[in-house]
């Protein structure tokens, strides 16, 4: 459960250099805000169609922060941030 919180947390000093805490809090903290929310709609569609159904819904998931991800901006190439390649 906690590997993607580096990652997480390395995105949002890249988009806030210069609040490398403040960009921690918030990323974590929406991630697992989203989490939370979503979780009552998989335990309903699981509740009304079966656990099937909800595994399907999470295999597409990558897909929906894929295309979330196309939306992202690169960050500048400031000081402490890594280059695009």
């Amino acid at each position: 459960m906690n590997v993607p919180f580096a990652v997480l947390v390395r995105l949002g000093q890249d988009y806030l250099p210069g609040r490398p805490g403040t960009a921690a809090g918030v990323t974590l903290g929406l991630s697992v805000s989203v989490g939370g929310l979503l979780t009552p709609a998989f335990g309903l569609a699981a509740d009304a169609r079966g656990t099937q159904l909800v595994f399907t819904l999470v295999c597409f998931l990558p897909l929906v922060a894929w295309a979330l991800g196309l939306f992202l901006r690169s960050p500048g190439n400031g000081q402490g941030q890594s280059k695009n390649v």
